[in-house]
């Protein structure tokens, strides 16, 4: 997926949530082109490599992800989703999952990137990585 903040993908996820953020109270999210590297490092990782997690079989997490994509952070929180066909499918999916909606309405995490991989057979991986800077 595009790595620019503006492609259509990443606004879409981006208006999604920040229409959630705004109904429970929180500023909205801004895109960052350091998470998005992040989030589809991992979302390509995870179609490549038929894994589905936020430790990669390497070891590496969410937080090295970030950090290795430049982003000095102070917290940072990560969704993954697979088999959602849209924007709207997977924001839905993660505000109606307890751990996932927690990330979304963390009104102390300010930014955020989107990641979208297919695998072979075209099932789509979805990584969304929040972090506030220091």
């Amino acid at each position: 997926m595009s790595g620019s903040p503006a492609a259509p993908v990443q606004q879409q996820v981006l208006n999604l949530v920040n229409e959630n953020r705004r109904r429970g109270g929180c500023e909205s999210l801004t895109l960052d082109r350091r998470l998005i590297t992040a989030a589809n490092r991992h979302a390509s990782d995870m179609a490549r490599r038929g894994y589905f997690a936020h430790e990669s079989p390497s070891g590496d997490g969410a937080g090295e992800r970030v950090e290795d994509a430049g982003y000095d952070w102070k917290r940072y929180g990560e969704n993954i989703a697979r088999g959602a066909d849209s924007a709207y499918e997977v924001v839905d999916g993660w505000m109606n999952s307890p751990s996932h909606r927690e990330n979304i309405m963390d009104c102390k995490l300010h930014q955020m990137g989107i990641g979208l991989a297919f695998d072979s057979d075209r099932t789509p991986y979805w990584v969304q990585d929040f972090a506030t800077p220091q």
